[in-house]
């Protein structure tokens, strides 16, 4: 019999997020017979790490649970439990944090600091997959021996904003670099012609017969609301663009249309959005439901699925959206057209409060047009299992 390979996955953490949710789903089919799979993340945290399947071998985490905190509580925990070296990284990189620039140079000054502070990998891997930018690819490269160095890079490297000139010499000593659609390969090209060869694309694996399945629970609005809804599954940020649609919901609620707005996410813009829905007078139309361990069964109780991003890679939540035969409406961020045809299976609209509510009136008021769109969507099949076997050939030492 031979032996089984050694594989490392390294992310940040497991919150409910697109990319931690294509993690879980890639591991859950993975084929344990062949691998032996270790999980390093920087915080064992999220929704997600109770759907780990129990063959993944999870590492401790690379950050104390205490790291996490904010500072003033972070350096008084981190010290008492005697992780002063900890908590001068912490204080470090909350410095760092406030310096004003964009997210791939936030993630660039962080790294400097932490990479002082975290451990190499206790053993060599046959292969590495960094299943995100930033910090787990830096640390792939920098702090892991193995002889297969895979990245993966989710979203359009162009309206990111990351830092070109240090990831290029992290992407040099990568044998393969993932995203998730042609557009987002297209984007990697554009910043790294070099190294075109390295690029692939994995597509986020969808097994429909197990959404339907999830979907078919109750569920829960606790509002016991009539109308029309709308839902949003996003992390609660400036790049979902969330802010752009409040005033479209503010716009048609004058026009007495009567629907409400669910998002199901959490993030740095809570609470401002929740502020800018209260100045618009709309709070009672805007529904934060925060994290759901299975936001099926509200996908399927929607009318229309909003994704008001400025930019995405493959949005898995879109996906979803459309396995369930959901209505779509997103903005034309650079990826959208990769996702819906526009007129066909769904709407794609301006990136303005404008025209989201033009999308979304046009959605709400024109049954016919939903089923329209239902019936599009119905006639595809999404499963799509065995992209796992891309993995796998990449994986291989052979």
């Amino acid at each position: 019999m031979s032996r089984k390979k050694q594989v490392l996955f390294i992310n940040y953490s497991l919150h409910s997020g697109g990319i931690e949710k294509s993690l879980v789903t890639l591991l859950s089919l993975f084929d344990f017979a062949k691998y032996e799979v270790d999980l390093q993340l920087f915080a064992n945290e999220g929704l997600f790490l109770e759907r780990v399947p129990s063959q993944v071998h999870l590492l401790p985490p690379l950050f104390p649970a205490e790291y996490k905190l904010n500072i003033r509580q972070a350096l008084t925990a981190l010290l008492r439990k005697g992780h002063p070296l900890v908590a001068i990284c912490r204080l470090l990189v909350t410095f760092a944090g406030k310096t004003p620039g964009g997210m791939g140079d936030r993630l660039v000054r962080m790294w400097k600091i932490e990479k002082h502070f975290v451990h190499s990998a206790q053993k060599e891997y046959d292969a590495v997959v960094a299943f995100m930018e930033g910090q787990p690819i830096y640390y792939a490269v920098t702090k892991v021996k193995a002889k297969r160095k895979i990245g993966f890079i989710h979203g359009d490297y162009n309206a990111m904003g990351l830092n070109q000139d240090f990831d290029r010499p992290y992407v040099k000593q990568l044998d393969a670099l993932c995203t998730v659609s042609e557009g987002c390969k297209a984007a990697l090209g554009d910043n790294f012609p070099e190294f075109q060869e390295k690029f692939h694309v994995i597509y986020n694996i969808i097994s429909a017969r197990f959404l339907r399945k999830m979907a078919e629970e109750p569920a829960n609005f606790k509002d016991g609301f009539q109308g029309s809804r709308v839902l949003t599954i996003a992390r609660l940020s400036t790049q979902k663009g969330l802010d752009l649609a409040l005033p479209a919901i503010a716009a048609l609620r004058e026009k007495g249309l009567k629907f409400r707005w669910y998002i199901i996410g959490v993030g740095p813009e809570e609470e401002s959005l929740k502020e800018q829905a209260r100045s618009l007078g709309i709070e009672q139309d805007v529904c934060f439901l925060g994290e759901q361990a299975n936001p099926y069964p509200f996908l399927r109780a929607c009318e229309v699925y909003l994704q008001p991003s400025r930019f995405e890679g493959k949005s898995i939540a879109v996906d979803e959206a459309m396995v369930l035969c959901k209505p779509i409406l997103l903005t034309d961020f650079s990826t959208a057209a990769d996702q819906v045809t526009s007129g066909k299976n769904g709407l794609i609209v301006p990136m303005t409060p404008e025209g989201i509510a033009e999308g979304l009136e046009k959605l709400l008021t024109d049954s016919a047009l939903r089923k329209e769109f239902h019936n599009a969507l119905a006639a595809e099949d999404f499963t799509n299992e065995n992209e796992i076997e891309k993995v796998y050939s990449l994986l291989s030492i052979e």
